[in-house]
């Protein structure tokens, strides 16, 4: 408190101040700048977690498609004659809003002797169709039909946009394959 009262403390008061207006350094501009380096910063991390969590419920949505299509034929096995378009069919008609000519099928079964067989990979276009009527009820083939508790696998591959805001985006392929014993 005698500090404060002092002669001395009223003298250096005004240099104090005078001081203080005349800082070089000034705090005013400070947080502009810190926001201006730091926000395309979050934004990025921002946009690269929102791309990555779209990325894995597609590939989730895109597994639980594949299961259907393969369960599909495993269950139907000797009743359809082209069981890789039956799973073509099921798994688009599991991804209703999907762009389908961004498809890419393959399946692979084993007939009734134990040898393997693949059909694809096809991509699915327009003029294109996913077809193997060699696996199907043994009408066209009965050395190539799938046979009996033998697998049947059936990998999907989805051309997957990373940043589909973006005009230009970089893609990469979601894959998912799945088996099932057909009966």
């Amino acid at each position: 408190m005698k500090i404060l009262r002092s002669s001395i403390w009223r003298a250096h008061l005004p240099v104090h101040r005078l001081g203080r207006k005349l800082k070089p350094e000034s705090d005013e501009g400070t947080a502009l700048v810190e926001l201006a380096i730091s926000l395309p910063i979050l934004l990025t991390l921002l946009t690269g977690a929102a791309s990555f969590a779209l990325a894995f419920y597609s590939l989730q949505q895109l597994s639980n498609a594949t299961t259907t299509g393969v369960q599909i034929v495993a269950a139907n096995q000797g009743l359809v004659s082209d069981p890789c378009e039956a799973a073509a069919s099921a798994v688009e008609g599991a991804l209703p809003n999907w762009t389908t000519t961004k498809l890419t099928f393959t399946m692979t079964w084993t007939d009734s002797g134990g040898s393997s067989h693949t059909s694809g990979p096809t991509a699915e276009a327009s003029s294109t169709s996913f077809s193997c009527a060699t696996a199907g009820d043994g009408s066209t083939d009965t050395a190539t039909a799938m046979g009996p508790s033998t697998p049947v696998v059936l990998t999907v591959s989805y051309d997957y946009p990373w940043l589909p805001i973006l005009k230009f985006t970089p893609s990469s392929a979601l894959t998912s394959t799945e088996a099932a014993l057909a009966y």
